[in-house]
């Protein structure tokens, strides 16, 4: 009886040290998601200088920014959406476009594409920073500096550039690091937003940021994609049902099918806003989604999409889990001004299950 009540204390104090052990595990849980719940203290800008060449700037996969043009161009833009806590990727994907003697792009006479090569008046400065909301101070690392060596016919770091005269490089600051090592991978394919496609070069470099920010909403449900005829007909599917749902200015089902990401940018560049709030806190965001009944004259579009599926230029994002059709098939104008339009450049991604789901709107 005492051997058998002994075991039993054994089996009770078992037991106690396992109900302790889940309950501080579930209190660990519930303390990260208080934590990832809370708006972070910073928000998160990239700053590209460029010349020389078209080109598409991503971050972690994501598009961010592009430019069709090969002249000096310089743009500031947030990306806090587009970050997550830890290793992020920041990339380059350009064409280093040739001109003719009149100013105009060149083009290879045997295949019609347009010339390009290592240039000398190429380069390149990019630059991720973190700005505190509250007191402004501001903190920056340089990513991608580049530039062609001629000699070799190759891109090598070149910290000293026209916006960088100093050649100064700051790799590590309180909430951001990089090691400044790059990776090119070549040839890559550069798209632009009408939906043409050139050969291209890609320049990847990883760097930290070290606040905590929660994951993109689809990395566990997002399956890789591959282009085939079925994935084709099933994105047209999934843009004609979410274009339908503005047909209908069926705010409520939108809002719904966009809540993860709109969740997301409400915690991270608007103080905590959930979906709702956060688009309505956006002038043209809240009329597109119907939340708003000012008068805009906004009238959608008819949906943009080529006569045949296999036509549609598809864009890859996401490590290959996300995709979009480019030009931008759902678009609105304004009845006063033809020349004023919005696009919503939405991109999906496919669970295993076999839904489309929005993954986020890129640029």
């Amino acid at each position: 009886m005492e051997r058998l009540f002994g075991q039993e204390k054994k089996v009770h104090g078992c037991l106690s040290k396992r109900i302790v052990s889940l309950v501080g595990f579930l209190c660990i849980l519930m303390l990260q998601e208080l934590a990832m719940a809370q708006p972070i203290e910073r928000e998160y800008w990239v700053n590209i200088h460029t010349e020389g060449a078209a080109w598409v700037l991503r971050i972690n996969d994501l598009n961010v920014q592009s430019h069709s043009f090969i002249e000096q161009y310089s743009i500031s833009y947030p990306i806090s959406t587009s970050l997550k806590e830890g290793q992020n990727t920041v990339s380059f994907i350009f064409a280093p476009l040739i001109e003719d003697d009149t100013g105009y792009l060149a083009k290879d006479e045997q295949t019609g594409e347009y010339a390009q090569a290592p240039k000398e008046d190429f380069w390149v400065d990019i630059s991720i920073e973190a700005i505190n909301k509250r007191t402004q101070e501001k903190e920056r690392i340089n990513t991608l500096q580049l530039r062609y060596d001629m000699e070799a016919g190759e891109l090598v770091a070149s910290p000293q550039t026209p916006v960088n005269m100093s050649g100064e490089t700051v790799h590590q600051t309180e909430h951001l690091r990089t090691r400044g090592e790059f990776v090119v991978s070549s040839p890559s394919q550069l798209l632009s937003t009408n939906g043409q496609s050139v050969e291209a070069e890609r320049v990847d470099m990883n760097f930290r940021v070290l606040d905590t920010i929660p994951n993109f909403h689809w990395v566990e449900d997002a399956t890789p994609l591959e282009d085939t005829p079925r994935l084709r007909h099933e994105l047209r599917q999934a843009y004609q049902n979410l274009y339908r749902l503005f047909e209908e200015g069926d705010s409520d089902l939108i809002l719904r099918e966009g809540e993860a990401m709109w969740d997301r940018a409400g915690l991270l560049v608007a103080g905590g806003k959930n979906a709702r709030e956060y688009i309505s806190s956006l002038p043209v965001g809240s009329q597109l989604v119907g939340l708003s009944n000012e008068p805009s004259g906004l009238q959608l579009l008819p949906l943009l999409l080529a006569d045949d599926p296999a036509d549609d230029s598809l864009e890859f994002m996401g490590d290959g889990r996300l995709v979009r059709i480019l030009p931008t098939p759902i678009r609105w104008s304004y009845s006063d001004d033809s020349e004023r339009s919005h696009k919503l450049p939405v991109v999906f991604y496919r669970t295993a299950s076999g839904e489309w789901r929005l993954a986020t709107v890129a640029s």
